[in-house]
């Protein structure tokens, strides 16, 4: 399964979210420091890019039906690198929400090439292993990413105003090159794996009927995820720790080590139990973290989130593609993944009204609820599937 080609993609999975990572320590800056700008436009600059990235997928269903798996992950790359060129040209911070569109766009491209190309070169009985291992690629770029955008970026002080407060055109020429290397490696993906499907006749629609639970359930586990990675910097911060960069730095040694060993056990255990097992992690490690409210609460948190994360993706892409003929795979992958800027969404706007309102716990309390919900849904869908069954015989 792991052919020269399967790396290949993983390679330029890898290469596109370490230009994503770069920008995700640098922008806030950009825009507050750069820009001059606030808080509202850093939001912006985000819902932009979801967004787009949701509205995007129907035409990148067609693109991928109609030229190829690689034309998805090649034209994907190439817009991140004409978005960032254009970041060089920014000299007003509303100039920033288009290109941050085009962004959208181009991640949501690559990602879906890049998730259905390892589905197709994968057995049917080890999809969710393959999903794992692509995971490393976005999770190794998404790390390592962020550290060198801030290395490059420099010390910028909380009152340094002007573009020139830090080496902001420096981090838009290396995530501008990490595209263009996304954008070339992409090329040896395969155009299409076996034979070319039948052109569809019917019309592409935004949302396949096969993606929508696995996808909801993905959506409450992304809140949970937005609570954490979101929320616990500022709460230990609260708690007086020095920092929360040990929370975060186990919390990728467990991702990195459990998709490694464990990419094959979701297929042994069976992929409903997986996600069952994932989203009773997250569930309890946001409502540890929300009653311990102390330092033990975060560091056990953590090592639960490690484990639901590390698993919830890969199963549920499995599941979601399990009964998909070829031809509308492209659909139920752009369908599914779409599900993780939903989530990121709602996450965002939810959990920081809660924060303004009741205060940094309870975005851990509503990052459980969401877990939880996500845990009803897969019960009932197992339930609904059971008797299905039961009346078939």
């Amino acid at each position: 399964m792991v052919t020269p080609r399967f790396l290949l993609v993983m390679g330029a999975t890898l290469a596109y979210y370490v230009c994503v990572g770069v920008l995700i320590p640098v922008l806030p800056v950009f825009v507050e420091n750069g820009m001059g700008s606030g808080e509202a436009m850093v939001g912006a600059t985000a819902v932009a890019f979801s967004v787009a990235a949701v509205a995007a997928r129907p035409g990148i269903t067609w693109i991928g039906n109609r030229f190829g798996r690689r034309s998805m992950m090649v034209w994907g790359s190439a817009l991140s690198v004409v978005a960032g060129l254009g970041h060089l040209f920014v000299t007003e911070a509303w100039q920033l929400l288009p290109l941050r569109a085009v962004m959208g766009i181009g991640e949501a491209g690559l990602f879906v090439g890049a998730s259905t190309v390892v589905v197709e070169l994968s057995p049917d009985n080890r999809r969710a292993e393959a999903a794992s291992y692509l995971s490393l690629s976005v999770f190794g770029g998404l790390a390592v990413g962020p550290i060198i955008g801030e290395l490059v970026m420099g010390d910028v002080a909380s009152n340094a105003r002007g573009l020139d407060a830090g080496r902001f055109d420096a981090v838009f020429w290396l995530m501008t090159i990490f595209a263009a290397v996304a954008a070339v490696v992409s090329l040896s993906a395969p155009r299409w794996v076996g034979e070319r499907p039948a052109i569809a006749e019917h019309k592409v629609s935004w949302m396949q009927r096969e993606a929508v639970i696995p996808g909801m359930i993905l959506a409450g586990g992304i809140v949970s995820w937005t609570a954490f990675s979101s929320f616990v910097p500022g709460f230990a911060k609260q708690l007086g720790l020095g920092g929360s960069a040990a929370f975060f730095t186990l919390y990728s040694i467990l991702c990195l080590l459990i998709r490694l060993v464990g990419a094959r056990w979701p297929e042994r255990i069976g992929l409903k139990r997986t996600v069952m097992f994932a989203l009773t992690c997250l569930t309890l490690g946001m409502g540890v973290v929300a009653v311990m409210a102390n330092e033990a609460g975060i560091w056990i948190g953590t090592v639960l989130m490690g484990f639901g994360m590390s698993f919830l993706y890969p199963s549920l892409l499995a599941m979601s593609v399990q009964r998909v003929d070829d031809m509308r795979r492209v659909a139920v992958v752009a369908s599914f993944t779409a599900f993780f800027e939903i989530g990121s969404a709602v996450g965002g706007l939810s959990l920081g009204v809660l924060g303004e309102v009741f205060g940094k716990r309870s975005t851990f309390v509503g990052g459980a609820v969401f877990a939880a919900a996500g845990l009803l849904i897969l019960i009932w869908y197992r339930n609904r599937s059971v008797n299905r069954g039961a009346v078939a015989l």
